[in-house]
């Protein structure tokens, strides 16, 4: 096998350094050099910065379609930042240029000014440049086309509604003394800060504080009494689930729940516990998951309905089937019913380590399979007893990826340079059915499934393998330079990066917790979008009830429909023989280099258009424009 995979790399280098690497199509040249460049995923709209102005450059004309200057944004304010550093450090922190996931909007940061501009019209919704406050935070309601602004004036915060059809602040409510800001980081903040519209009422946490806003008048019904991590409304409209934590990573936590008319606490005291990392809400009980067990609690009262936790010291994982629930404890699992008692007689030991990584557990037909770091196997979904005697044994140093196999209901599995096939109708450990010789393993982050194979990637390697175990195709290549390239958004979902089953999720610790919603029987009714969805996943879902998108509602349609289809190739930063740095374009199907883009640069700002397929790339004072190829 290493024969045969040696002789495709030989191939393959050969091919990458006699074919010519191209120049651009196109170049918009500007006067000064392009310090910041995105791409709307809506509209797909190229924003760019260069000196004292933004533009809008249409993928598919590939024309200026709109200019916004110095006399559209304000001229800079010097004052603010010398009398401020809060102020400095802010804009300091913050990109030029960020596109707002599911919206047409783009937010500038420019002259010490905040701008939302429109990139569907270049319209400036709005400026800050003619307040007398600046803004410190912005959080984008889809549903109904408006903005929350976290403004400081002087040495108060406030909470602003931004309307967008109009540009104009629909109220502006002082809430608390500004110094509060200062104890989170940005980017712990972008974690902790959330804005939910809920019929006429806005509640929104923000740097720890939970706020409840009246949305027409925005009179301020009340501010907690206690700092919030997260919350969570509940099914009745009369209860918010909360949790306090110190720190995104806090070891303990204390779980409460508030009334909505007035903030109030309905427990008499809050439920102390180790990390949360799942809850439920069934009507007049909650589910709640957390290190060291999980329980159901009466609503109303915070009293325990179950007596006793369920087992689940080291607690990391809860996974709904059914109204069955089974869960990770430590380095075990259990499969436990909706009344705590245990489905299996045992706990199912999955990996060696309770640290160790897990990159897939879940019901396969009436199996459940477990990935681990160290271990693989299928379980009998009632019984528990494992389908196969002796576990697979993963390298636990190297990378695991899964990928399903919907037509086969098989999964398949790359560790250690081998591919398993775990399909729950064999009786014992299935041996590879491939063996190949990746070069940078420990950088591979991607296995797709193709009806003639997988696809193994990472940043400088592509492999392709057929189903009977041969390698199709492998290419290798070189890092150019020190430094990481900057991968934007559309680079990914075009394929540069593993995406959804994918990409290997290793760590718990951290991920968004949510609140899944069933009825009294136990039914399950909403479940709430998980923190893993995809930017276009996500951009869908808005698409139905954003207001935001009804100007643009036909070209996201047809641009999110393209963006589903380019997963077929992997975009590679990479050092040619000659020296040069080039981005090559790889078909996935056949390991075919379709394209080779020369940069100047190591670190190039770049945007792949997944509607189009064609790349625009930033070279000091210009943007150079590659057509598909």
């Amino acid at each position: 096998m290493k024969k045969i995979t040696f002789s495709i790399i030989l191939v393959c280098l050969v091919a990458f350094s006699a074919t010519a690497q191209r120049k651009y199509d196109e170049i918009i040249t500007t006067e000064n050099s392009v310090k910041d460049m995105v791409q709307n995923e809506i509209t797909g709209i190229v924003v760019f910065k260069e000196g004292g102005t933004v533009k809008g450059l249409d993928p598919e004309t590939k024309k200026i379609v709109w200019t916004l200057t110095k006399d559209d944004f304000g001229s800079t304010s010097a004052g603010d930042i010398l009398t401020d550093p809060d102020f400095g450090k802010l804009f300091k922190e913050k990109s030029d240029l960020s596109s707002v996931p599911g919206s047409p909007y783009v937010e500038a940061y420019i002259n010490s000014k905040y701008i939302i501009i429109n990139t569907d019209s270049g319209k400036v919704v709005y400026n800050s440049s003619k307040e007398s406050f600046w803004v410190m935070q912005s959080d984008f309601i889809p549903e109904t086309d408006e903005y929350l602004l976290t403004l400081k004036k002087d040495g108060d915060m406030a909470i602003a509604l931004l309307d967008m059809k109009t540009g104009e602040l629909k109220w502006n409510t002082t809430v608390d003394k500004a110094k509060s800001l200062f104890s989170f980081s940005l980017k712990e903040s972008s974690n902790t800060n959330k804005a939910t519209v809920h019929g006429s009422v806005i509640y929104y946490l923000l740097y720890g504080k939970l706020y409840s806003f009246d949305r027409n008048s925005g009179k301020l019904n009340w501010k907690a009494e206690e700092d919030y991590s997260r919350f969570f409304l509940t099914q009745n409209d009369k209860n918010i689930v909360v949790v306090n934590s110190k720190g995104l990573f806090a070891a303990k936590e204390y779980l409460n729940v508030l009334n909505t008319e007035n903030g109030k606490s309905i427990w008499k005291e809050s439920i102390k516990t180790k990390r949360v990392v799942y809850l439920e809400d069934w009507g007049t009980k909650l589910l709640i998951a957390h290190y060291s067990g999980f329980n159901f609690f009466d609503l109303n009262t915070g009293e325990k309905i179950w007596k006793k936790d369920a087992r689940g010291d080291g607690l990391k994982r809860v996974i709904p089937i059914d109204q069955d629930f089974l869960y990770v404890a430590e380095n075990e699992m259990m499969l436990i019913n909706k009344d705590g008692e245990k489905v299996w007689k045992k706990f199912i030991e999955i990996s060696d380590d309770k640290e160790d990584p897990i990159y897939y557990l879940g019901k396969v037909g009436e199996k459940v399979m477990y990935l681990t770091g160290t271990y693989g196997n299928m379980v009998d979904y009632k019984t528990g007893v494992k389908l196969w005697k002796r576990n697979i044994k993963f390298e636990k140093d190297r990378p695991v990826l899964p990928t399903y196999d919907e037509a086969t209901n098989s999964y398949l599995v790359y560790n250690d340079e081998k591919l398993y096939k775990f399909d729950p109708s064999i009786s014992d450990k299935p041996e590879p059915f491939a063996k190949v010789n990746i070069k940078k393993e420990k950088e591979l982050n991607s296995i797709e499934l193709f009806p003639w194979g997988v696809v193994l990637s990472g940043p400088l390697e592509v492999m392709g393998v057929n189903m009977d175990g041969t390698v199709k195709y492998h290419l290798t290549y070189s890092q150019p330079g020190e430094g990481t390239r900057r991968l934007l958004k559309s680079a990914a979902i075009a394929g540069s990066i593993g995406l959804g089953v994918g990409s290997a999720v290793s760590s718990v610790k951290g991920a968004d917790i949510t609140m899944t919603y069933r009825d009294s029987d136990g039914n399950m009714r909403t479940a709430v979008a998980k923190g893993d969805q995809t930017n276009k996943d996500q951009a869908k879902a808005y698409a139905a009830g954003s207001v935001a998108l009804g100007i643009v509602a036909a070209k996201f349609n047809s641009r999110f429909n393209a963006m589903k289809q380019n997963r077929d190739f992997s975009y590679i930063f990479a050092k040619a023989d000659s020296g040069e740095k080039i981005l090559v374009k790889v078909s996935k199907v056949d390991g075919v280099e379709v394209d080779k883009i020369i940069f100047n640069n190591n670190k190039p700002v770049y945007e792949v258009d997944p509607a189009t397929q064609n790349i625009f790339y930033v070279s000091d004072k210009s943007i150079q424009i590659f057509n598909k190829k």
